[in-house]
């Protein structure tokens, strides 16, 4: 490894050091600051086939799942109405030529974690790839309720099913001309380790290009 390539690395290395600064010095919010009126929580793929059982389940993605129902529950006390995505795949799914086989409609990878579905009070949206936006029913939700401009957004992963979701969602609004706010508590987002995807540095990478394209990110929303 000659000297410019050394150079290259140590600066990456400082960058990503000083975001991770940056991210540490998120503001903590309260839910309080959103109008239920026109707020949606979206809760993308906490399943059991990316947190408890399956090819793709991670026990770093299942870390996620206390923060993520107290944050629905504060939610739901507020009037905010709950979305939950969940990866919902056939045999054939095309989906199957870049993952493994995973969650298959029907089965107990493709539900919601128990400590979620006992909320009760949240709107199950199916999806069969890893953008939740496509979605029939959430475009239906996009639909009937136009009113919807803020978007909290947590689940797994961040840097494919959330990210890929949110940067859709916010170039959709963006082609419309319509303003809208999507917040990514930190504490509810994660991903997976696995061979040459470390989730620490994923989840930091995904988590810049979001703020980048416009998502604003904080640390917690109590």
């Amino acid at each position: 490894m000659d000297n410019k390539q050394l150079l290259f690395i140590d600066g990456i290395g400082r960058e990503i050091l000083s975001y991770i600064d940056d991210l540490q010095h998120k503001p903590f919010i309260s839910i309080d600051n959103f109008n239920p009126q026109n707020t949606v929580l979206v809760v993308v793929d906490v399943i059991n086939g990316f947190t408890k059982e399956g090819t793709m389940a991670s026990s770093k993605v299942a870390e996620i799942i206390p923060t993520v129902k107290v944050l629905m529950q504060n939610a739901i006390s507020k009037g905010i109405k709950v979305l939950a995505f969940a990866d919902c795949h056939t045999e054939c799914s095309s989906e199957f030529d870049t993952f493994p086989s995973h969650c298959l409609d029907g089965t107990s990878e493709s539900e919601i974690v128990d400590e979620l579905k006992s909320i009760k009070e949240y709107t199950l949206i199916k999806k069969n790839s890893t953008n939740g936006f496509h979605a029939p029913d959430f475009q239906r939700f996009l639909k009937e309720n136009p009113q919807v401009d803020n978007f909290i957004v947590c689940g797994d992963c961040t840097d494919i099913c959330v990210m890929n979701f949110c940067l859709t969602l916010q170039t959709k609004f963006d082609q419309d001309n319509k303003s809208c706010e999507i917040v990514i508590p930190i504490d509810c987002v994660e991903t997976y380790d696995a061979p040459k995807h470390y989730s620490e540095l994923m989840n930091i990478m995904s988590l810049k290009l979001m703020e980048n394209a416009g998502v604003n990110l904080v640390l917690s929303i109590s």
